[in-house]
């Protein structure tokens, strides 16, 4: 639906008023807003496009076993997730500053992160000086330091991600949200191509250096959003809620209607993709794929997801976040259950991981306006990451368990596939259970009676 100049995403945002020009209406202060923000996803998406799959090949080179590479890769951030960002997010919904409310926070968790990759680029140096001077293993070291700046890096990237999806609920209207996200995509998704089609070959020989690059380009686009986006602002409000127990908070958000059945939807998704995206490059390496063959292979998957990509975000916004979602979630579980099956070598593996790509990239292009349908704008990262924090505690006992399984089943990957086509089902039927009210773009959505 169209909207007026300066209107908000939504009227669930108490006290706010228009912040001037770069407050997303119509006209050139609408592209100049979604320039900036889109400018901010260009280094958001260096977690998942680049650090993530630089940190992987760090820890196979360092001889990490499966379990301690779920450990450091999933669980981590699971419990990151936990213990900080539902408390940040509080915070951040009742943070009245000069600067906005997500903004302070971006400030902090830019250059934060940014130092912790360059730690990770210098720790193949630091390590072995620091074992020599300790009379410890070199590995016991690598990994030791690998866990302390890893794990600052996904304290900064989690904060930042939550405070970007906040801004984005606070300053995009609700009816441009899934064409909005479609364009998050496609930044993030070409983030991706350039990373598999250019650099993901170098880190054998050049982590370091790859590592350095990533640091920079994660920060200084964070840092320019947060300088050229303005806030709406917002009446002081009564603060003092800020002090309410976890349990009060916790307690708020499942008093909204269907915020359990929304956070098995998000539980279940997440649990689809997780263990295939954590082993992808061991069982490529186990069916002997060479790596530049899966960066390639990356790479156009990745290129597949932009081009359908403003067609999922329409769909999105004319048939609602859900029925899309759903639809494509069912495709992929029956791609992963004919994946379990019948993947057996280096030619079928390529064929099911480039589709794998291409179907879970269509996936998080239509459920990335889902929260923004669900809750409410006043307090979204509030009860976004309440929502978070209940999946991700499913989620540590999920990728605490599948590093040893994998270590006990003798590292057969295919597992990952079965676990995959499982809960993509089960996550459809709970998709089945939500319908959105009169308008797609601008309701809640609620269970089905």
């Amino acid at each position: 639906m169209p909207m007026k100049p300066g209107v908000l995403a939504s009227a669930d945002t108490a006290g706010a008023r228009p912040a001037g020009p770069l407050v997303l209406g119509l006209g050139a202060g609408a592209a100049v807003t979604l320039g900036w923000l889109l400018v901010g996803d260009l280094g958001i998406a260096i977690r998942d496009r680049a650090a993530q799959p630089t940190a992987l090949e760090m820890l196979r080179q360092a001889g990490a076993s499966d379990t301690a590479t779920s450990l450091l890769l999933a669980t981590v951030p699971a419990v990151i997730s936990v213990l900080l960002v539902p408390w940040l997010g509080y915070r951040s919904d009742r943070c009245r500053s000069r600067h906005g409310r997500r903004r302070p926070f971006l400030f902090v968790a830019a250059p934060l992160g940014s130092l912790a990759l360059l730690g990770l680029a210098v720790t193949p140096v630091l390590a072995p000086a620091l074992a020599a001077a300790g009379g410890i293993e070199t590995r016991a070291c690598t990994l030791a330091l690998f866990c302390l700046f890893w794990t600052l890096f996904e304290c900064a990237a989690l904060t930042a991600m939550a405070m970007f999806t906040g801004l984005v609920s606070d300053v995009v209207p609700r009816a441009l949200l899934g064409r909005f996200f479609a364009a998050v995509r496609i930044v993030g998704l070409s983030v991706g191509i350039g990373f598999n089609g250019w650099l993901f070959a170098l880190t054998e020989r050049h982590l370091a250096s790859v590592l350095a690059c990533a640091a920079f380009a994660f920060a200084l686009p964070v840092l320019a959003m947060c300088l050229m986006v303005r806030e709406p602002r917002t009446t002081s409000g009564p603060v003092a809620n800020a002090q309410a127990m976890p349990r009060e908070r916790v307690r708020q958000c499942m008093a909204h209607p269907s915020f359990l059945l929304a956070v098995a939807v998000f539980l279940l998704a997440g649990v689809t993709f997780a263990p295939f995206n954590t082993f992808y490059q061991y069982y490529a390496h186990a069916h002997g794929v060479p790596k530049a063959t899966l960066g390639a292979l990356t790479a156009a998957g990745y290129a597949i997801s932009i081009a359908s990509a403003f067609v999922v975000g329409w769909l999105v916004d004319r048939r609602g976040a859900v029925r899309v979602s759903g639809a494509v979630m069912l495709l992929y579980c029956a791609i992963a259950a004919a994946g379990w099956l019948l993947v057996d070598g280096a030619t079928s593996f390529k064929v099911f991981y480039l589709v794998h790509v291409a179907l879970s990239g269509a996936y998080f292009t239509a459920a990335s306006s889902l929260p923004m349908a669900l809750f409410p704008a006043a307090q979204f990262v509030q009860f976004n990451a309440t929502k978070d924090m209940l999946v991700v505690l499913a989620t540590i006992v999920v990728t605490a368990v599948q590093g040893p399984l994998l270590d006990l089943a003798g590292h057969d990957y295919r597992l990952t596939l079965l676990s995959a086509a499982i809960c993509s089902l089960l996550c459809v039927a709970c998709m089945a259970r939500l319908h959105p009210t009169v308008s797609p773009s601008d309701q809640p959505i609620k269970a089905a009676p």
